[in-house]
């Protein structure tokens, strides 16, 4: 029996990615890290959940490293030893778009992890719905946010003195009680901007 090209060509196209290619593909059209390429496509059920919510089409889209850092990270430190994300409560889709609304600043980073808790506990396959019901949106830098700034920075004057004389690291204890206060809701760049403008620095 003579093997000629076309089949060949007929035998690679039958042959799932392999690992290595999935990792190069992953880089190469979505610009990920080479650490996640290679999460996702040596542990292919997390490559595969990855591409299914990525493919959903979320409105807001979350940027691929975003959702790469949330099905390898996030997601997989609350399922359990070797669980597949695909056998979750957690839709593909709802990850998708709370990534997005975390990418979008709509949720902060700490309250869109408690929005994945209630995902993994109990499903659901929308979590701006979860955090209108939850009252987890995030807190902008109007006058509430800058109210919350001024009383943790009274609370915290030793702190803030430190920060206002160059010891960025002392603005640790006056962001954790914004974050208290607001309930993780409050976006930490925009708190540390308002931190520095209150203090004039």
């Amino acid at each position: 029996m003579t093997i000629d090209e076309e089949m060949v060509e007929a035998a690679r196209a039958d042959m799932s990615e392999l690992p290595a290619a999935r990792a190069e593909r992953l880089q190469r059209e979505l610009s990920l890290t080479a650490e996640s390429a290679q999460l996702l496509a040596f542990r292919s059920e997390l490559g595969d959940y990855f591409e299914l919510a990525l493919a959903a089409k979320a409105d807001p889209a979350p940027p691929a490293q975003a959702l790469a850092n949330w099905v390898g990270g996030d997601l997989l430190s609350r399922l359990g030893e070797g669980e597949d994300p695909a056998d979750s409560k957690v839709e593909p889709a709802a990850l998708a778009a709370l990534v997005g609304l975390v990418a979008e600043k709509k949720v902060s980073v700490g309250a869109g992890r408690q929005v994945l808790d209630k995902l993994v506990a109990e499903g659901g396959s929308d979590p701006a719905a979860i955090i209108e019901a939850e009252g987890l949106a995030a807190i902008g830098g109007g006058d509430e946010l800058a109210g919350i700034v001024a009383a943790a920075l009274a609370a915290n004057a030793d702190a803030a003195e430190r920060v206002r004389a160059g010891n960025e690291k002392a603005i640790g204890p006056i962001i954790g009680a914004v974050m208290r206060e607001t309930k993780g809701r409050a976006d930490g760049a925009e708190v540390t901007k308002l931190v520095n403008e209150q203090l004039r620095i």
